[in-house]
């Protein structure tokens, strides 16, 4: 699909859910890596059943789910029913001809279709397999079941995250999938280059908890080194001071402000209150971290009658490390972003009725000739016959058997669940803070759709 772009040649079979295996191989993608995601009409991906574009459920509304179409950009899309022995003798001919299969499904699922790594490598010897589960193939929670918010509790992360004398608290944002995913593109690249150097394949075993245990070994060294398990302590730190999040002029608009150095205090203090320069309960960074909380309240009262973007535009100009908290819309049309073309506009199948959008785009930079270009993510069923006929020569009689035998299908035979609160009821219930009705046509003048 990108014949230019840095990762052309390699070819990756996905057989996945939601969001670890789907991040990781958008990101191969991105860099050129043609991606051919399995899919199953009988278990269809989550994605495929939620968040669909201007909450329309007509149609073939499985195509319009935007999360997946955003996770699934660049990809070929083939349904499989595995449990058909000729639909699995085809998965097996299409990882004989790839580079990597990728698979976040447990070993029990893996085991029951033939999808071991000692048995893939009698079918391709250099098969790159990688599997993403919870907590790996071992130890005692390898069949543990596993979401997000699991995952993340038993990393050790939810330990550190909430405020202080309060419980754990969790983002909404399921981290350690994007944090397994990130780590599982960089295993897959190392598999890559060692098979270069000597022609040998590898199974690659991701725990998506383990992943994000790797990235706050602080909490663990502070015990091994100090003996201590520290407590929660919300978005202050236990050496800087001021450290925090404070209120800004309207709705829920915040700033995080970290004075980290007796510079970037003396500049604080002579923007929002030069009054208190000289009081000692603020004079050393030791004493701002005794008399923190009397702090905060201070900052507070000055930050809450300023702009959350003014404020931290101005204290950058003056040396402090501050940035405003910026919600999804004020992202998508925030300024910096545009300028570094952050967003990328990527269309959609003409099926699904999507105009072009402005999805995140990759977080990197490199020169243009190693850039892909951005295709839409595939109907279900879409490249069936692309797959299956050019790539594994299927005849057509064949082809029509698979039909026959509802092994594969290029529509789902499930109803939608129906929404059943609006967008203004969620505005007054407070759920969300806003919508707007003209989002479209907003979206459309800004990037220029």
């Amino acid at each position: 699909m990108q014949n230019k772009a840095i990762l052309s040649g390699i070819r990756v079979v996905e057989l996945s859910q939601l969001i670890a295996i789907p991040y990781a191989t958008k990101l191969m993608s991105d860099m050129g890596a043609e991606i051919i995601r399995l899919e199953s009409a009988k278990r269809p991906d989550a994605y495929r059943l939620s968040d669909f574009y201007d909450e329309r459920l007509d149609g073939d509304y499985w195509n319009r789910a935007i999360n997946f179409n955003e996770q699934n950009r660049n990809k070929l899309g083939l349904s499989l029913e595995l449990d058909n022995k000729n639909a699995l003798n085809q998965l097996y001919d299409l990882l004989s001809i790839s580079d990597v299969f990728a698979c976040n499904f447990t070993p029990r699922v893996m085991k029951k279709f033939g999808l071991e790594y000692d048995n893939l490598k009698t079918i391709r010897p250099d098969i790159i397999v990688v599997s993403s589960t919870g907590y790996g193939h071992s130890g005692p929670w390898s069949s543990f079941g596993a979401i997000g918010f699991g995952t993340e509790a038993a990393s050790g992360l939810s330990s550190a995250t909430g405020y202080e004398n309060g419980p754990p608290a969790q983002p909404e944002i399921p981290y350690p999938d994007y944090t397994a995913a990130e780590h599982t593109v960089f295993a897959i690249m190392a598999a890559i280059i060692h098979r270069s150097k000597t022609g040998e394949g590898q199974f690659i075993e991701i725990s998506q908890a383990e992943c994000v245990t790797s990235t706050i070994p602080e909490i663990i060294l502070d015990y091994t080194a100090n003996k201590n398990v520290p407590a929660r302590i919300g978005n202050s730190h236990l050496e800087i001071s001021p450290h925090g999040c404070y209120p800004c002029k309207g709705r829920d608009k915040w700033i995080t402000i970290a004075a980290q150095s007796e510079k970037e205090w003396i500049s604080l203090v002579n923007l929002l209150f030069p009054e208190i320069a000289t009081n000692s309960k603020f004079d050393s960074n030791e004493s701002r971290i005794i008399n923190r909380k009397e702090l905060d309240k201070l900052i507070s009262l000055r930050t809450e009658k300023w702009d959350s973007l003014e404020l931290m535009e101005v204290l950058q100009g003056q040396g402090v490390t501050a940035g405003a908290v910026l919600n999804g819309k004020e992202l998508l049309f925030n300024k910096h972003l545009f300028e570094r073309n952050f967003f990328e506009i990527v269309p959609h199948q003409p099926q699904s009725q999507i105009p072009q959008l402005p999805y995140p785009g990759k977080p990197w930079k490199m020169s243009s000739a190693s850039q892909g270009t951005m295709e839409p993510a595939p109907s279900f069923g879409q490249h069936n016959e692309t797959v299956l006929k050019n790539y594994l020569g299927l005849s057509n009689e064949l082809y029509q058997k698979l039909q026959d035998q509802g092994a594969i299908s290029e529509k789902l035979d499930i109803v939608a669940k129906k929404i059943t609160v609006s967008r203004e009821d969620k505005a007054n219930e407070g759920s969300i803070y806003s919508y707007d009705p003209n989002f479209k046509s907003t979206i459309k003048s800004y990037f220029d759709t």
